[in-house]
């Protein structure tokens, strides 16, 4: 991805997703980014600095360039699995360079 353009995204969902017996519960982030290069891969990452308020989980939606590249215009889907803290996030605030992209309320 060139520029600071932002991205079209897709398909976004976050719920809370129960672990085996002996694990805790797990918060999974999932959707999709369309992309213009066969050589991008889409990451999601926690936002540093975190958010003050303690309910809304912040993360990252960046594009990792890496090996040769043909111009090919497809969706790709990108998943980050948080594990959730006793107080587990009531939403999701997803971020393309600073600029929110997506405002999800977690399911369980």
């Amino acid at each position: 991805m060139a520029g600071d353009i932002v991205p079209q995204t897709r398909g976004w969902r976050a719920a809370i997703a129960t672990a085996e017996e002996a694990e805790p519960p797990i918060l999974r982030m999932s959707g999709e980014i369309e992309l213009g290069n066969t050589n991008e891969r889409p990451s999601l990452s926690l936002s540093e600095p975190a958010s003050p308020d303690p309910s809304v989980l912040v993360l990252n939606l960046d594009v990792i360039i890496d090996g040769p590249s043909e111009l090919a215009m497809h969706w790709v889907g990108v998943e980050f699995q948080y594990l959730v803290p006793e107080a587990p996030p009531a939403s999701v605030r997803l971020l393309w360079m600073g600029v929110e992209i997506a405002f999800l309320s977690v399911t369980a």
